[in-house]
């Protein structure tokens, strides 16, 4: 009986294996995400994105991300710009901070301020939290700007 149980044992974890990905791995602890990213993909800020995540040990973290290709203000003020590029300005960046905890692929951010002002006091969470190596990916299941859930991949700051 023992043998048989050792054999079945070892079946079911090359079974599991097979089913990720070579290189795959979910986040072990919020200890993994602790750090300085920058991002990688977006689709909802353009082809070459810019933007930054810091987490931090204690459970802190802070994210901006924009298109590349804002828009400059004519009158060089951010406080005068045009209605267009003010748009522009929202259509095409967030940033926002608060604290954040990992439980198992799910990452949940409790927002203390954004410049998307309905997320602030809100808990957003992040799906399918994985980090291989250096990169760090997780879906984003309800975007501020709506639409569907959008991927978003991230790469550690050396």
């Amino acid at each position: 009986m023992t043998r048989r149980r050792s054999i079945l044992c070892g079946l079911i974890m090359i079974g599991c294996a097979a089913v990720l990905p070579a290189g795959q791995a979910g986040a072990q602890s919020a200890k993994d995400l602790v750090g300085t990213w920058t991002l990688v993909t977006a689709d909802a800020f353009g082809s070459n994105p810019k933007g930054t995540v810091i987490f931090d040990a204690n459970g802190h973290f802070s994210a901006m991300l924009m298109r590349a290709d804002l828009p400059k203000y004519a009158a060089n003020n951010r406080s005068q710009g045009t209605a267009a590029e003010n748009k522009a300005t929202v259509d095409g960046s967030i940033a926002y901070f608060g604290t954040y905890t990992l439980s198992g692929s799910d990452l949940n951010f409790r927002i203390e301020g954004s410049t998307y002002p309905n997320w602030a006091g809100t808990n957003q969470k992040r799906t399918n939290v994985a980090i291989t190596g250096d990169e760090l990916k997780w879906v984003q299941p309800t975007p501020s700007a709506g639409g569907p859930p959008t991927p978003v991949a991230w790469k550690r700051v050396k």
